[in-house]
């Protein structure tokens, strides 16, 4: 009882952390105190993660398994949820409306991030993907006095809506059929049995995917993802650009290990096809976007394509497991760093709500070097350049998709990667060419001693020492 209370810590301190700052609230609004409590609480949860090596069971309850693997996403998800808090501060700053609600918001979700690395469960996987949603209608629609913010929220709680009815469909269709909700149960069922061919099973199955597929915002099920991108706050992008995919794919991932579908030939055609369309059809979108934020949208439906790979190769276990985790964290920092930056010059131009136009950056080499090069990095490692960490997770991906010979997605990533290379260009360029005559940002002449500087900083050498020395980060990992 003791180890299985252990073991629950971390969701322990986060949900304590909730609590004290609803009373916190109650008693006194003060930003910069919910801030730090937030802060607080997720360090000490992320600290608590390392007394839980010594800890040798792995299902804390039957409808939880909180292994090694479970550890690596929470910490992952832990990490980006204290970066999201730092950024928040510096946005709510500004902020004209309550503030600290926002934080309380931020750490539910994080719960259920945090429920679905663990889920060892369809009953468990559910609760997570809700209690992950749900606070994100607030957090989408938080600026609610921005026109954008308000239909991003409305467009993405009535898509998530829907899509929560197909896995809850699915989940009783495949109960119905099997039996059970556990995902290793029903593993067992599909090996010694012949419920591989069984419609109700199939059926079920595929109206799971369909949810988490737009969850995912993987193609055809991606319609709401550059609108709610744009229209969000900054910190909120972050975050479903990060926290959100990183759980859900996290959860994914576990149910395809436990779960050979894959072995199904329709199911895997149908994967494939999802996972091309995905990988170009989002490269081609963000070529035509004037809007960063927009881009990155677009962007992630491609980098999820890519990640679907590993999925359908699933049965090179090892490979793909490692192919995922350095993938991952090559995306999580270039993400964070971009979005630290937007940040940044949000921050400077308090006046213009436009800061995510490609316009806002051109010339900024000519005002602040440094920033530019730093941006000029990640957008590499984005693409995929050589001496980036970008590009170890993209030749990961190449490795794993030609080693279990899925060539038709191949030839995807290798025409995707001259789209993106021209796409990530742009805005690099723009950064270099003439400025305008009329800089519209007061900018802070010490930014990179500001905290989102620093991590910005940090994670743009991380990006580049592991793309020279990636044998580092593969250790770690292993």
């Amino acid at each position: 009882m003791l180890k299985q209370l252990i073991l629950l810590l971390p969701f322990l301190i986060v949900g304590s952390t909730v609590i004290v700052s609803i009373i916190s609230i109650i008693l006194q609004r003060n930003h910069f105190i919910n801030c730090i409590l937030s802060v607080i609480g997720l360090f000490f949860a992320l600290i608590s993660l390392y007394n839980l090596n010594d800890i040798q069971i792995t299902n804390s309850i039957s409808i939880l398994c909180i292994n090694n693997y479970a550890k690596f996403y929470i910490k992952i998800i832990l990490l980006i949820s204290l970066s999201n808090c730092i950024f928040s501060y510096f946005w709510l700053r500004n902020f004209q409306d309550n503030k600290e609600e926002f934080y309380v918001l931020l750490l539910i979700s994080t719960i259920g991030a945090m429920l679905l690395a663990s889920s060892n469960n369809f009953i468990i996987l559910f609760i997570g993907i809700e209690l992950l949603s749900l606070p994100l209608f607030g957090l989408i629609g938080y600026a609610f006095r921005q026109k954008l913010s308000l239909e991003a929220s409305l467009k993405y709680t009535i898509l998530s809506s829907i899509s929560s009815s197909f896995i809850l469909f699915g989940i009783a269709l495949v109960y119905t059929d099997i039996g059970s909700l556990d995902f290793i149960t029903i593993g067992k069922q599909l090996l010694h049995n012949s419920l591989l061919q069984e419609p109700i099973f199939s059926v079920g199955f595929g109206m799971i995917i369909i949810g988490i597929g737009f969850k995912l915002s993987l193609v055809p099920f991606h319609l709401w993802t550059p609108d709610v991108y744009q229209g969000a706050p900054l910190p909120v992008s972050c975050f479903l650009a990060t926290g959100s995919k990183f759980a859900i794919f996290s959860a994914l991932f576990r149910l395809f290990t436990d779960i050979p579908i894959t072995n199904i030939r329709s199911m895997r055609i149908v994967m494939i096809l999802i996972s091309f369309m995905s990988i170009i059809f989002g490269n081609l979108m963000a070529i035509y976007q004037n809007n960063i934020k927009r881009l990155l949208g677009y962007s992630s439906i491609s980098h999820l394509g890519y990640l679907l790979i590993t999925l359908i190769a699933i049965e090179n276990y090892k490979l793909s497991l490692e192919t995922t985790k350095i993938y991952f964290i090559a995306y999580l920092f270039s993400n964070l760093s971009i979005f630290g930056i937007l940040h940044l010059v949000s921050d400077a131009c308090q006046n213009n709500n436009d800061v995510c136009s490609l316009y806002s950056y051109r010339g900024l080499f000519w005002h602040k070097p440094i920033l530019s090069i730093i941006m000029t990095i990640i957008m590499l490692s984005l693409a995929g350049i050589p001496i980036t960490l970008g590009f170890i997770g993209k030749f990961y991906i190449i490795v794993l998709s030609i080693s279990t010979h899925l060539w038709l997605l191949t030839i995807a990533l290798v025409i995707s990667s001259g789209l993106g290379l021209y796409y990530y260009l742009r805005i690099i360029i723009s950064l270099y060419l003439t400025p305008p005559k009329i800089y519209h940002c007061k900018w802070l002449t010490n930014w990179h001693y500001t905290l989102p500087g620093i991590i910005v900083i940090i994670l743009t050498f991380l990006i580049v020492l592991l793309g020279i020395y990636p044998q580092l980060l593969i250790n770690i990992l292993n």
